[in-house]
């Protein structure tokens, strides 16, 4: 009799761990119901018949933020039961919907999601890749009529300037790539005397969403960064500096356009210069080549050797610099005399890398200077025409 229950016990135990696995597989493969690049009519119908709101997804099948929203974030059970009770759901990927609608609503770049009432009235708008737990806080601030994206527009057009507010405004902007608009508001909310940005609220808007680094307010905690060492913390002052520095740096040495035309520039490139900031010098290995670039390209060469002479970048940092601006006359010169430069480069990082794959990745770029040193215009790329 033991032994019958024994065995009852354990069948029992099977069925139910069996069963709880089906349900658990069924349970992890639940997912958004993604329509696909349906008439907008038609989705304005559907959401009136099923009484629901509207979410738009707009990517292509090329976008891997897109891609990795729609595979690793829709198809989370609390994603896909919260999204499918509150809305009826399109995928816009491709045709000429998509392309009307992206006019309409202004949507740029992608990802870009949005929550619209059943008249395809705008409420929020978010874009860029997130994980599920993002995704979630921003559909509920979505559906909340008094903190989602156009009430919050609404609120700040009709003059709410309190900081806390400003700061929730523009975390909205951030989370909805509207950045021009972003960096509009941060340039109001700091007018006035420059010293506002050691009250504390302030403080936060502009550690937050300040993002020019010519700004004054920038330049003004730089000359009295030991006095806000004292009111915010050293690690959070310095991180603000490193952080734009060495963006900007790396912006203008490899970007598509010459540094100097911008009048920002030379404003960092001359307050690096001067400063005594500890990392200055590894930013200037970036900003003084970039002062030349695509004006005078052996120049460019010169200051490059220039900073392995003072041994500045050290080890790996050094060699990937070097091989960074390989590329960079590889894309961008066409300058015969200044090709000597990069050709030279190739040899020591050769002699430098042991791995075989990269030697012959080197080699190639080697082949590829020399026969464009020959003839100039070959393969020439027209980078006034980039952004």
């Amino acid at each position: 009799m033991n032994n019958y229950f024994k065995t009852s016990k354990i069948i029992g135990l099977v069925l139910f761990l069996t069963w709880s696995m089906s349900n658990m597989a069924y349970a992890q493969n639940r997912r958004v119901d993604l329509k696909e690049n349906l008439a907008f009519d038609d989705v304005l119908k559907m959401a009136k018949e099923k009484n629901k709101l509207i979410f738009l997804d707009f990517g292509s099948i090329t976008c891997k933020p897109c891609l990795y929203i729609k595979k690793e974030v829709l198809t989370l059970d609390s994603v896909a039961d919260f999204i499918n009770e509150r809305f009826v759901s399109v995928d816009y990927n491709v045709g000429k919907e998509k392309d009307r609608l992206r006019k309409l609503y202004r949507v740029e770049g992608e990802p870009v999601l949005l929550i619209m009432d059943q008249n395809g009235v705008l409420m929020h708008r978010m874009a860029g890749k997130v994980d599920g737990q993002q995704l979630m806080q921003r559909f509920k601030q979505g559906l909340d009529p008094k903190n989602n994206f156009v009430a919050l527009s609404k609120s700040y057009a009709e003059g709410n300037r309190e900081a806390k507010f400003v700061l929730k405004y523009l975390e909205a902007l951030h989370n909805a790539s509207e950045t021009e608009k972003m960096n509009q508001v941060v340039s109001k909310f700091l007018e006035g005397p420059v010293e506002r940005i050691k009250d504390p609220d302030v403080w936060k808007v502009f550690h937050r969403f300040n993002q020019d680094l010519a700004s004054r307010e920038m330049m003004y905690m730089f000359d009295n960064r030991l006095e806000f060492y004292k009111l915010f913390g050293q690690s959070m002052v310095d991180g603000k500096i490193n952080k734009l520095y060495s963006e900007k740096s790396i912006f203008y040495l490899y970007g598509h356009k010459p540094p100097i035309d911008d009048p920002k520039f030379s404003i960092i490139l001359n307050y690096a210069r001067k400063t005594d900031y500890p990392k200055a010098s590894e930013w200037l290995c970036y900003l003084v080549p970039a002062e030349h670039k695509y004006k005078d390209w052996t120049k460019v060469g010169q200051e490059v050797d220039q900073i392995y002479s003072f041994n500045i970048l050290k080890g790996r940092a050094g060699s990937s610099f070097k091989d960074m601006m390989v590329t960079q006359f590889i894309m961008y010169c066409n300058d015969g005399k200044a090709l000597q430069y990069p050709i030279r480069w190739c040899d020591e990082l050769i002699a430098e890398r042991p791995v075989e794959s990269e030697q012959k990745r080197l080699r190639e770029h080697k082949k590829s200077l020399q026969e464009r040193a020959l003839n100039p215009e070959k393969d020439k790329l027209n980078w006034t025409d980039m952004n």
